[in-house]
């Protein structure tokens, strides 16, 4: 279990450092395409659609390094409440009910994936850009945060985590 923990953070841990150059490209891209916008009155080709490809980057590879800190947004009123036995139990569902969700998005998405990678697939904008990797993108980043989330799972059911008892920013 240790070795498949190591490896999942490794990888999110990968799949984070990728969402953040993706993130800094949104951030720089769109500023510069705002710069330009205003001078010249045209936008710089090709970085709004950069855009929307990054976006599903960020969120999608993403996923995995925020379940790795447990900073997914979640309402922990009733498992604070709970200790041993049936905190774990929660837990485990919870966590359970999450890997499910993601892996019954993950396989369609690894359907279309396939399908956009057999015909290279583009879009047209300001200029041609291929999406075919992000579809790939996507898909494996919900596989992996899914089989992270159920590796938390059984981690809950083996063990009890304190719960995380803070409601706000810390002072």
């Amino acid at each position: 279990m240790n070795i498949v923990s190591l490896a999942l953070k490794r990888v999110s841990g990968a799949f984070g450092v990728v969402a953040m150059i993706f993130l800094a490209f949104l951030m720089f891209g769109t500023t510069a395409d705002v710069i330009t916008r205003a001078v010249t009155g045209e936008p710089i080709s090709g970085v709004f659609e950069m855009s929307e490809l990054s976006l599903v980057m960020v969120v999608f590879l993403g996923a995995m390094w925020a379940q790795e800190d447990r900073a997914h947004i979640r309402v922990n009123m009733l498992s604070t409440r709970l200790s041993g036995l049936p905190h774990r139990v929660a837990m485990a569902f919870a966590w359970g009910c999450g890997a499910l969700a993601l892996f019954m998005f993950a396989w369609p998405a690894t359907q279309e994936a396939i399908y956009s990678v057999s015909i290279w697939e583009f879009r047209w904008g300001y200029i041609q850009v291929p999406i075919w990797w992000a579809k790939v993108g996507l898909a494996l980043g919900l596989w992996l945060a899914a089989l992270q989330m159920a590796l938390h799972a059984v981690l809950a059911a083996l063990r009890d985590e304190p719960e995380d008892t803070t409601t706000g920013p810390e002072t």
